[in-house]
Formats: C-alpha cells, structure tokens, sequence
C-alpha cells in the first residue's frame, strides 16, 4: 500500500489547492485513508494523517458512501453526510474512483461543510424548488389532461380491487380499451388512471364527450380541417383531437352517442391509423391509444341497428366493467370522507366529521346516480350544518319520497 500520493510534478504545487478546499481525502481501492489534507483534519476536529492512515473510511464516517462509488466504480456526488466532530453545519461527500490503465488503485473525497446558516438557506431554497417543481408537474398534468390517477380510486372492496387489477393490466398495453359504467361511477377517472400508468403518460390525453357536441361539428373536432374547407373554418386551418393526442390517449367519452354516419370514418381510422382533415387529400398517420366510454348496452344498440358491430368489435378489445355504487356500500366511509376532505377545500368550510347515522341513511339508498350523486348530498348536507359535523338531519329531507330509498331503516345496524 503506497504511503503518499505519487504525482507528476512536484506534491507542494498541489498542496495550496487541497488545502482551500474544504475537504480533500484520497483512499486505497479498499476504502482505507492514505491521505488527507489539513483543511480535512481541521474539518474533522483535528484528525491527522497518522491517527486516520490505513482506517477504514466508514469507521470515521459511517454513512459515507465510498464503498457503493469503489464497488460501482462511479463517482457519486453530493451525498449528505454527518460528521461527528461538526454539530453545527451540514456536509456533503462527493466520491470520485480513481483508476491506472483501467483498474481501480483508490478514490479521490472531497467533503464539503456548510455551516448551519447557508445550510438552512440552502435547505429552504431546496424546499421552495420541490415546492416549485411539484406546481408544474400538477400544471403539466392540467396541460396534457391527465388530472387524475390509480390513487384516486378510493375504495378496499373487492370490487374495486378488481377494478385497479385491470387498469394496471390495460396500462400495460396499447390495446383499445372500453370502459362501461352506470353514470356517476367513474369512467372518466378510469381512463385518466391508464393514460397515468401507461408508457404514454408524458403525452398529451386528450377528452371528447361525443353526447356533448352537435353532431354535425363531431367530424371536424375529431379529424380537423384545412384553411377554407367551408364557409366559417379558421385561417390555417384547425388539427382535430386525433392529431391533438398524437402520441399520447384519446378518450372518448359517452361513445354510444356516436352519430351513425361518423361511424364508418372512426373505423376506418382504427383500421389504418390515419385521418384525413376535412378539406384534404393527404392523410395524417397517427399513433396515439384510444380508450372509449359507454353508459348503456352496447349489445342492445348493435342489435338495434345503433351502433356498427364491425366498429363496437374494434372498440370492445380490452373492456372495463366499473361497479356500482350499491355493490360497494362498504367503501361508502371512505368515498365520503375523502369527499367532505375536497369540499372542505373548495367551499371554506370546515365540517370534519360524518355521524354514524349518516352512513344508515346512506346504506339504505341504491344510489342511482353512483358517487357523483353520492358528492351531491354530501355538499347540501354541509352547507345545512351549523357545526363540524354532518348529521342525519342535514342530509335526509334528500331520500324522502326517493325511489330506491329503504323505509324500513334500522338504524342500530351499523356495518359500515
């Protein structure tokens, strides 16, 4: 084991630069001192070359990370560490392996002190760039449309159990996804949960409800058009929401709603992954993952004459099926209190609490209208309370005279 550095030009040239930095140790391929310089032993609290020579480094500092930089043989740069001899300060280790025609002979440390003003400067600026970079993360997700994921399906029940095992496995593909549910259960939610799992994630997702806009615009919105294709299109022209999702996921939303003479278009999209804007005879290839919404029979509309069945066969390759509410009354607690939580928020109040006869009145309802009628009642029962809590009375003037409301309600069995 060398006893000294051995350098190329003379050893006091370099002396002056160690020693200005704050901390300089070099150290054998096994990780033991050969090495330090003065500015080290002052750091250290006096420590000298001949008390540290031939130790090993994590006996003097036991969270370095020298032994991960020699056994990767990769510099590992600015890791915090704690120095006992210092209490009043941060330091930061950087480990650089050293090598001789390929093989590793040692390790270069440099250790950085920073007294315990600049380190709670430091530390605060670190907190306000996380808190900086988390804003545009969430504004970025707001730009590309994925607003929600995975963890926001709120629930333990098997049913939704079930359903996080499939969107898991959708995410994992780039098939065609349907996802079927009554209103109010979440497709929507569903969907923006693959796009966030999926490969695509840092794409844009892009939403089309086909029940909410007139039919006889749904072309244009879906393909674009060229400048001057017809009487009222924009100067330059406008892309269509399949160009708009280009690498990333359109979701179409009440697909059932699909006009008939837009359904032959759609599927010869599906077919050749291209579209052609209106105006135009050039087609634009496209790649992007399509996943599609229905709140009704599908079945009932192919056999009806509704709906294409070369087109609902294209559609129906990985298909969703999203519980009710009634068949998950045990999440019931859970689906509230994270909604009374958002709307505390959203409304300035502060309401922290739901009685236990709340959730009676609750399970004797077979809410129709799922967890978005779910939020509806909850939001009037707050704004009807005068305290922290939500009662009964604030909420069941809602189920009287409701269909799909239990009379015979006992309020001394309290499941949930």
């Amino acid at each position: 084991m060398p006893n000294k550095i051995h350098l190329p030009v003379d050893e006091r040239f370099f002396e002056p630069i160690l020693n200005g930095l704050d901390g300089v140790a070099i150290t054998d391929a096994q990780g033991r001192y050969i090495y330090v310089s003065e500015s080290w032993s002052r750091l250290m609290g006096g420590l000298t070359i001949e008390q540290v020579k031939g130790k090993y480094v994590k006996d003097c500092i036991p969270d370095t990370l020298l032994h991960k930089a020699l056994d990767e043989r990769k510099a590992i740069v600015g890791h915090p560490v704690k120095i006992l001899q210092q209490d009043s300060g941060q330091a930061f280790s950087s480990y650089y392996p050293l090598f001789d025609n390929g093989e590793l002979i040692g390790a270069f440390v440099h250790v950085i002190f920073i007294g315990i003003k600049h380190a709670m400067a430091f530390s605060y600026q670190v907190n306000e760039l996380a808190t900086q970079l988390e804003f545009y993360k969430d504004e970025l997700r707001k730009i590309q449309g994925s607003k929600y994921t995975i963890d926001n399906i709120i629930g333990n029940s098997p049913p939704i159990a079930r359903l996080k095992e499939s969107i898991e496995r959708a995410a994992m593909t780039n098939s065609t996804v349907m996802i079927e549910g009554e209103t109010g259960t979440g497709k929507e939610l569903v969907a923006h949960s693959i796009h966030s799992l999926s490969t695509r994630k840092h794409a844009p997702m892009i939403k089309v409800n086909c029940a909410a806009i007139p039919s006889e615009l749904l072309e244009s919105e879906f393909f674009g058009y060229e400048e001057g294709s017809f009487t009222g299109a924009k100067k330059g022209g406008k892309k269509g929401k399949f160009e708009m999702a280009q690498g990333g996921t359109l979701f179409l939303d009440e697909i059932n709603h699909l006009p008939s003479q837009l359904q032959p278009k759609l599927l010869r999209v599906l077919q050749e992954w291209e579209v052609e804007p209106i105006g135009s005879k050039v087609p634009v290839p496209i790649n992007l993952r399509l996943i599609v919404a229905i709140n009704t029979n599908m079945e009932k509309l192919v056999k009806e004459k509704k709906f294409r069945s070369d087109l609902y066969y294209r559609l129906n390759v990985v298909r969703i099926i999203l519980p009710p509410l009634r068949e998950r009354m045990e999440d019931i607690p859970l689906i509230s209190y994270d909604i009374l939580e958002k709307l505390n928020h959203q409304l300035g109040m502060l309401v922290e609490d739901i009685r236990p006869e709340v959730f009676d009145l609750f399970r004797a309802y077979a809410w129709p209208g799922n967890v978005r009628e779910l939020q509806n009642v909850i939001e009037r029962g707050m704004n009807m309370s005068r305290s922290r809590s939500l009662e009964a009375a604030h909420v069941e003037e809602y189920f009287k005279q409701r269909q799909g409301f239990s009379t015979n309600l006992n309020r001394s069995k309290r499941h949930m």
